[in-house]
């Protein structure tokens, strides 16, 4: 309060934020901790920084930055999981135009601009 406003002789009232209230909890860090946090695997570590190129079979590895090497196409579904060796989606659908995004030739973008879902224009 200021000085104005205070009943003459009432005690200033303590701050209702403090230091931490204002910055948040705080935790100490601990730079002595060497456990590591993930797990590299071997095969990985064996390749770290090496080409196409620099390998004995001059195959991409994990490093690479290639759809090839980023999307794998061997119906593994995360990267986790061993593929059975051929894509996920081996079986295609053949359709019509008709049937292509919302119906009627219209995706689902243009179906939401003539009908939206909230009703509102």
């Amino acid at each position: 309060m200021t000085e104005s406003r205070r009943p003459y002789g009432a005690t200033q009232p303590e701050p209702i934020d403090d230091n931490e209230d204002r910055m948040g909890s705080m935790r100490e860090l601990d730079f002595d901790e060497d456990a590591p946090t993930t797990h590299i695997g071997d095969e990985r570590v064996r390749e770290a920084g090496l080409t196409g190129a620099s390998t004995e079979d001059h195959e991409a590895t994990n490093d690479d930055m290639s759809p090839e090497t980023l999307i794998h196409e061997d119906g593994a579904r995360d990267a986790q999981e061993a593929g059975e060796g051929e894509p996920a989606d081996w079986d295609l659908s053949i359709v019509d135009e008709d049937e292509i995004g919302g119906g009627n030739g219209l995706d689902e973008a243009e179906l939401a601009d003539i009908d939206p879902v909230d009703g509102n224009r």
